[in-house]
């Protein structure tokens, strides 16, 4: 889709401080083959005790979600929508998130949205999120996107949760507006097939409550013995290929255009391959030396990977940014924004 009058209007995170994954390794919780396969060297995480406010998903939600207001200079009565992504447990079952996130950042009167797709939720939020501003529902020119997971023991072990990835704690947020902004996004596009849900259901039937160990790993491997793994890498590559193309279509711009490319803090793939293979560019325009800092931060990537883009001086004025992710469902969302300014914004204290 390609937007006439949507801008970023400020991000912000609140991560804690990154664990180097070789403490993992030495304590015997993350195996050392495995670490140099997936290429982390570190990961953003909280120790398992710290049952502060600040640790909890809600509470990393707000602390971004402050800074990304604070740094837009709106006001409450800008804002017409709040959306909030996730990927696992916010601290309360059969509780708003969304509300508490929005109550605590924007004020009590803004409609506020629970959006869950996985780790696709933020970047497909700003579809959904530039769609509600156009229509003009309600009054306001803005609207929050939040993200926050904290994978904490022992329901989850972050550390061998999936084989591909190491899951980070962290909260991010960004601000859109059809005022003005730092970025302008010029196209988003969508992709879906809906039939590889079963990558990250496996043979475990749906159950009446929860508390089942999770394990993704195991999941996609008892997908594998009843379908075709090497058919939904094939199916995923399309969709990859497909929303990239029309992403750039749709913004008019063409691949040698793209300064840089954000993209999800996922672990290298088998035998050392990565999203930039994918999306045929030089790994040095990704966010990868970030995201291998980081841990994968699940919805919570292509924001922060784009304010570390920012603050780190990695981009001017006419840079033309592509955020490009996915995930389980599956869906990949492309986004092709330009920076028509450089903010100027102190750096959060915790910010990583």
């Amino acid at each position: 889709m390609k937007w006439d009058n949507l801008h970023i209007a400020a991000l912000g995170t609140f991560l804690p401080a990154p664990v180097p994954v070789e403490e993992a390794v030495a304590a015997g919780r993350y195996d050392a083959e495995r670490s140099t396969a997936r290429g982390y060297v570190s990961v953003c995480a909280f120790d398992d005790d710290d049952e502060s406010p600040d640790a909890t998903p809600p509470g990393m939600a707000v602390r971004a979600a402050r800074t990304a207001v604070a740094r837009s200079g709106l006001a409450e009565r800008d804002f017409a929508l709040a959306l909030h992504t996730s990927i696992w447990f916010q601290g309360l079952d059969i509780h708003p998130t969304a509300s508490y996130v929005a109550h605590g950042a924007v004020g009590r009167h803004v409609p506020a949205y629970d959006v869950q797709q996985r780790c696709n939720g933020a970047l497909g939020a700003i579809e959904l999120a530039g769609a509600q501003l156009a229509a003009g529902v309600r009054p306001g020119h803005a609207a929050l996107i939040t993200t926050a997971d904290r994978f904490a023991a022992p329901a989850v072990d972050r550390w061998n949760l999936a084989e591909y990835n190491v899951y980070a704690d962290g909260g991010t947020a960004m601000v859109l507006s059809t005022d003005a902004g730092f970025a302008r996004v010029l196209s988003t596009v969508t992709v879906a097939d809906n039939s590889l849900e079963g990558i990250a259901r496996g043979d475990e039937p749906f159950r009446p409550s929860p508390g089942a160990p999770i394990d993704l790993t195991a999941r996609t491997a008892a997908y594998e013995l009843t379908a075709d793994g090497k058919q939904a890498d094939l199916r995923t590559g399309r969709l990859i290929a497909r929303a990239r193309h029309q992403a750039l279509a749709d913004a008019g711009a063409e691949p040698c255009e793209i300064a840089r490319v954000v993209t999800g803090s996922t672990g290298l793939f088998e035998h050392g391959w990565h999203w930039h293979h994918l999306l045929g560019v030089e790994e040095s325009l990704t966010t990868w030396a970030y995201g291998r800092t980081t841990g994968h931060i699940g919805a919570g990537d292509w924001t922060a990977g784009l304010d570390w883009l920012l603050r780190t001086g990695a981009l001017d004025v006419g840079d033309k940014v592509l955020l490009f992710g996915g995930g389980a469902g599956y869906s990949l969302t492309a986004a092709v924004v330009q920076i028509t300014a450089l903010p100027q914004w102190p750096n959060p204290d915790r910010e990583h």
